[in-house]
């Protein structure tokens, strides 16, 4: 996939809680819960982020969810969750724009810092958000230290 075929997606903002994307949540934790125990696993289910001050994104194609993401205000700070696109949404820049947006909605909302936590062996995700500013830093509350986690943050401008 190109650039080009990015615009044949549309990133809006959603629900956690909608149907089709309950079901791409339920893809998302499957795949991490095939790489990783559950202990390094730290999803926030649908219900719990549709409660939380932040945003919720979702990348459609056709009227099909392809993709999510979110981010969550934490005080002073926002944390990047459920970043997600299907194999097929890959390639075309869609994972940066929606980051750029969720970036963008912490700005608006004066945070100073976003943070995330991933894991180690997503390759795809960690080359993301290195090329988007983030460095990484030790475990920040509520995480604890695991060494199958990484942990980020860069400032907001």
């Amino acid at each position: 996939m190109n650039r080009a075929d990015a615009a044949n997606y549309q990133i809006r903002e959603g629900s956690p809680t909608e149907p089709a994307v309950r079901e791409l949540i339920a893809e998302l934790d499957a795949f991490n819960t095939a790489l990783y125990p559950a202990e390094s696993n730290h999803f926030d289910p649908p219900e719990k982020l549709a409660a939380q001050r932040g945003i919720f994104l979702v990348v459609e194609r056709h009227g099909r969810v392809m993709g999510c993401g979110a981010a969550k205000h934490c005080g002073d700070w926002a944390e990047i969750k459920r970043m997600f696109l299907k194999p097929d949404a890959r390639g075309a820049g869609l994972a940066m724009l929606m980051l750029d947006r969720l970036l963008g909605w912490a700005r608006g909302e004066g945070l100073t810092l976003a943070r995330l936590e991933t894991g180690h062996a997503s390759d795809g995700a960690l080359k993301l958000y290195r090329r988007a500013g983030f460095e990484e830093i030790p475990a920040f509350p509520p995480y604890q230290p695991d060494p199958l986690s990484i942990f980020m943050e860069r400032t907001l401008r």
